[in-house]
């Protein structure tokens, strides 16, 4: 029977913390869709929560100071819980290479498609 080290449970701590903020983030963006659906403003380009669609989000203008503090918040919500993702996972990307399971971490990201987190993700769990 294996009994994961202070290191390996810390690493999974770090994913699963990585795994709500996402799950957070994607809460929060359909929120603010939701929202702007409400109002009727929608966004016409192509490419979601790109650098497009940020700088379209930064000239919304609402119909009402209400809507529009509303409208902040949902932001917010969205801005913060993307940082938080990233420092999250600039954390994980210092961690790893000193963690015992890196040599296995980067040969599951040999295989096409997976990438740094879901390796981490997977060995970590």
């Amino acid at each position: 029977m294996y009994i994961p080290s202070v290191e390996d449970e810390a690493i999974r701590d770090l994913v699963r913390a990585r795994e709500e903020v996402l799950r957070d983030l994607k809460a929060a963006k359909v929120r603010l869709k939701a929202f702007l659906l409400r109002q009727d403003i929608r966004y016409e380009g192509r490419a979601s929560w790109g650098a497009a669609q940020l700088r379209w989000l930064a000239a919304v203008v609402c119909p009402t100071p209400a809507q529009q503090m509303v409208f902040q918040e949902y932001v917010r919500a969205v801005t913060e819980q993307t940082d938080r993702l990233q420092r999250l996972e600039a954390e994980l990307a210092t961690l790893v290479p000193s963690w015992r399971w890196h040599p296995v971490v980067e040969a599951i990201q040999a295989l096409r498609g997976v990438q740094f987190t879901a390796a981490v993700t997977l060995i970590a769990e």
